[in-house]
């Protein structure tokens, strides 16, 4: 849940003030592969999950073994942030960071001072905690997301081969999750229904 701190506070402090609990990534590792004449690491591809969802992880660019998975959001209308876990296995995957410059929260010219990113890797290795929302709703007010389009995006290192649809490729949202429209219910921001889509990676020499 993302708990609002006082009565008196906008809902922007309502994602602002998210319990976060400490979760951590591996360390650096990266398979390789050889043949005859060269030396090469895994080519890694991350493929969705057929199901539809309205918050989804999607494929983004992929070089060698580097790839982007696009957290996106689909079809919600006054959406304000998000708070959510994304596990994944250290020992096939490196997590290398966060990008939010093509985020759909900045839209509108929206000032940096008005958004709030957050990631947290380094706690409990195979989880990310994340947090991605706007700040006031009466200066920068919540989103209505027709189409697919980027909340973030974030990117990881094939660390060896991994099977398409092995366990050991997997990205998955874990709880606690919610996505809030900018207003508050009591002592909370009031949640916005959503299906959380995960996928996987996979990598091939």
């Amino acid at each position: 849940m993302i708990p609002h701190r006082t009565p008196t506070r906008s809902a922007a402090s309502v994602v602002l003030t998210t319990a976060f609990v400490a979760l951590a990534a591996a360390s650096i590792g990266c398979g390789g592969g050889s043949s005859t004449t060269t030396t090469s690491g895994p080519v890694a591809v991350f493929t969705p999950d057929p199901l539809p969802g309205t918050v989804a992880l999607l494929a983004g660019s992929t070089s060698g073994a580097s790839v982007d998975v696009r957290v996106t959001v689909t079809g919600v209308t006054s959406f304000f942030g998000a708070a959510f876990h994304i596990s994944y296995d250290t020992t096939a995957l490196q997590f290398n960071g966060m990008t939010t410059t093509a985020s759909f929260l900045r839209g509108g010219g929206v000032a940096d001072a008005n958004l709030f990113f957050f990631e947290e890797h380094a706690s409990t290795p195979g989880e990310i905690v994340i947090t991605a929302t706007r700040v006031d709703p009466t200066v920068a007010p919540p989103v209505d997301v027709t189409t697919t389009s980027d909340l973030l995006v974030l990117n990881f290192t094939a660390r060896k081969t991994i099977a398409v649809a092995a366990a050991a490729g997997r990205l998955d949202f874990g709880d606690p999750k919610q996505v809030c429209d900018g207003t508050v219910v009591a002592s909370e921001c009031n949640p916005i229904a959503v299906t959380w889509s995960g996928g996987g990676v996979s990598a091939t020499q």
